[in-house]
């Protein structure tokens, strides 16, 4: 029972500054512009990396003007294969709606919600620094 009452609080302290750490920081203080090329006009722009339950999220974008060229997910959750499985479906069906909307406001993954959120948080982040007038997010879940 001992063990038991450890671990419990163990995971509630892991929890709590993890939870701690994401209210206290600012997404936007964290985003930096890591390339600029004159000669195309891109701009590479690096978001926060993202807390999370299972670990972090964190997107690269490019781009030209205001289009959005590339999206890459440098840091995705993958404390445990169940969850990496579902960061990398996640990363990828957002990549592609926003790419192809360009626009952040698609909905989040059914089954991979935060991963969704915390991956739109940071690419929002990015984009308001490689791309100042970009369109904001407004995640809803899917049905």
């Amino acid at each position: 029972m001992r063990t038991f009452t450890f671990c419990t609080l163990a995971s509630l302290a892991v929890l709590s500054s993890a939870i701690t750490a994401k209210a206290l920081t600012s997404s936007h203080q964290h985003a930096a512009l890591t390339d600029v090329s004159a000669t195309a006009a891109s701009r590479t722009a690096l978001g926060p990396a993202i807390p999370l339950a299972h670990g972090l999220v964190q997107v690269q974008v490019t781009s030209v003007g205001t289009r959005i060229m590339d999206i890459v997910a440098v840091q995705l959750p993958h404390d445990n294969n169940h969850s990496w499985d579902d960061s990398l479906h996640a990363a990828a069906v957002l990549r592609s709606e926003i790419l192809s909307k360009q626009r952040t406001d698609v909905d989040v993954v059914s089954g991979a919600t935060y991963t969704s959120e915390g991956y739109l948080e940071s690419l929002n982040a990015a984009l308001d620094v490689a791309v100042p007038n970009a369109p904001k997010m407004s995640p809803t879940p899917m049905s």
